[in-house]
């Protein structure tokens, strides 16, 4: 059965929502038997670019493709997408100008919320009701990819608790995820953080300015820029709006775009030698390259395969409905996305729909005991509100 963006209704007996008698627990969402999920395909429009925007360097918002990259493969690469190179991911990482993960934390959907102010006022079609004299949002939630990702993943997570923020503003619910620094940091070491540098390194041998520029591995590297594509879906009849930064489109595509066919996704991993690093792929790290890809319609994903010296030798394109293929016997699309389906509906009757936008409701995930509960919440979001006043007042006030 085919299952990319198909719009087929989601009505397995399978499923326990159209069991007779079932009934379950306000607060709590359970995933003790991730096969009650294992119903059909849930219905998935293909998502739709709507706008995007860019961060500079300083991570400061424009308007603008300033940041937009270029994908630039080497020019000995097959038909098929793959050649031999090397790549020092190492070259330049002790001069790398990081990104200010408290300052991150502290903007939280800021960024998202100013291109959504800048389309309200443009009168956008495909995301605010122009006929109604405050022009509010068409859409159910709004948050980040990542966000999303997590949630396709979390049927078959085991290990990593999470926890989202969210409130409810005029119809519409915002999602935000709340990390513990603490423990990131405590796990942290030398190596590590090298590491975590390595994929943005990759991009830069990859990833031209301009279609006519070639990439320049020499430039001191600064992980604060990047490109994001503002994206519209629906899951099950749930209207989404969800950015995503994005790393590369094809030289033969220019803005503006209507969706993200033309985009790749770029990915390191170690090289794989032995058929219990292969499973350990296909059972782990295939499902995340594919919710993250699939999530906004990108269909092909450039790898790069490394030693632990973080020496990219190999370079590989996949196909992204290609991964959910050959890992079927370990995790299964149509239960991530029934699951994260389930979820919105979840959230959905857990938040009154008379809330203050000023309210924040917690939702947690417990990898342990398998079960998401929900609590409203005051004061977790740190020093600030999920929405800022300047958002809230402006959404309040004719255009």
């Amino acid at each position: 059965m085919k299952r990319q963006y198909q719009d087929v209704r989601n009505g397995s007996t399978r499923d326990p929502r159209y069991r007779k008698g079932y009934e379950r627990p306000r607060n709590v969402l359970s995933l003790h038997d991730i096969e009650e999920f294992n119903g059909n395909f849930p219905e998935f429009t293909r998502p739709k670019n709507v706008g995007s925007f860019s961060l500079d360097v300083h991570r400061n918002y424009q308007n603008d493709y300033s940041e937009l990259r270029y994908l630039s493969m080497p020019p000995e690469t097959s038909n098929s997408g793959s050649c031999k190179v090397r790549f020092d991911l190492r070259k330049g990482v002790s001069s790398v100008i990081e990104k200010d993960g408290e300052s991150i934390r502290q903007k939280m959907l800021d960024d998202l919320l100013t291109w959504i102010l800048q389309e309200r006022k443009a009168e956008h079609p495909s995301i605010v009701d122009c006929n109604h004299p405050l022009k509010p949002l068409l859409v159910e939630f709004v948050c980040y990819r990542g966000l999303l990702t997590m949630l396709l993943s979390t049927p078959y997570e085991s290990q990593e608790n999470w926890t989202i923020l969210a409130t409810r503003f005029q119809n519409s619910i915002y999602f935000w995820q709340l990390k513990d620094n603490r423990r990131n940091e405590y796990n942290s070491n030398p190596k590590q953080q090298e590491m975590s540098i390595w994929g943005f390194k990759f991009e830069q041998y990859l990833c031209a300015s301009s279609p006519e520029a070639s990439p320049n591995p020499e430039e001191q590297l600064n992980t604060n820029a990047e490109f994001c594509c503002v994206l519209k879906a629906r899951i099950g009849g749930h209207p989404l709006l969800y950015g995503a930064e994005v790393d590369a489109v094809t030289k033969e595509s220019q803005p503006p775009f209507t969706d993200l066919r033309n985009f790749v996704e770029l990915k390191t991993n170690r090289h794989i030698s032995n058929e219990r690093q292969h499973v350990s792929f296909k059972r782990f790290k295939s499902m995340k390259w594919w919710a993250q890809s699939f999530i906004v319609g990108i269909p092909k994903i450039v790898v790069g395969y490394r030693d632990d010296d973080g020496v990219v030798s190999r370079l590989e394109t996949m196909d992204v409905d290609h991964l959910r293929k050959q890992s079927n016997d370990w995790w299964k699309s149509n239960i991530c996305m029934n699951f994260c389906l389930q979820f919105l509906k979840f959230v959905k009757e857990c938040i009154p729909k008379e809330s203050n936008p000023n309210a924040h409701f917690i939702f947690e995930f417990d990898a342990m005991s398998r079960v998401i509960t929900f609590r409203n919440e005051a004061g977790e979001a740190g020093n600030r509100n999920l929405l800022p006043s300047w958002y809230i007042q402006s959404m309040e006030n004719p255009v």
